[in-house]
């Protein structure tokens, strides 16, 4: 699917810090979605009328180049972390972080 950019209505800018639910682990994944935490993510930009990819910057998601987990004290340039497309139902306002 290609993102249109052009179509920002202004709820999310591009950049903005929100939170989205986002499972840690495949059990968590298999399990009740509604069941999800509640993750740290940055707006990448809208996609379509409610439709938003989110980077999600939890440190327990972030895998290495590899797809391993990152160990405690990696260096930020090193983490890969992963991005998920969700509604603004999904979305709520995240704190500074």
């Amino acid at each position: 699917m290609r993102c249109d950019e052009n179509r920002d209505d202004g709820r999310f800018p591009e950049d903005s810090l929100v939170e989205v639910p986002f499972p840690r682990s495949k059990q968590e994944e298999q399990g009740n979605r509604d069941q999800w935490p509640w993750l740290p993510g940055e707006i990448v930009h809208q996609c379509g009328p409610d439709e938003w990819p989110i980077c999600v910057t939890d440190h327990e998601v972030a895998r290495l180049r590899n797809g391993r987990r990152a160990p405690r004290g990696t260096s930020p340039l090193k983490l890969y972390y992963p991005q998920c497309y969700r509604n603004a139902s999904e979305i709520r306002s995240g704190s500074a972080r």
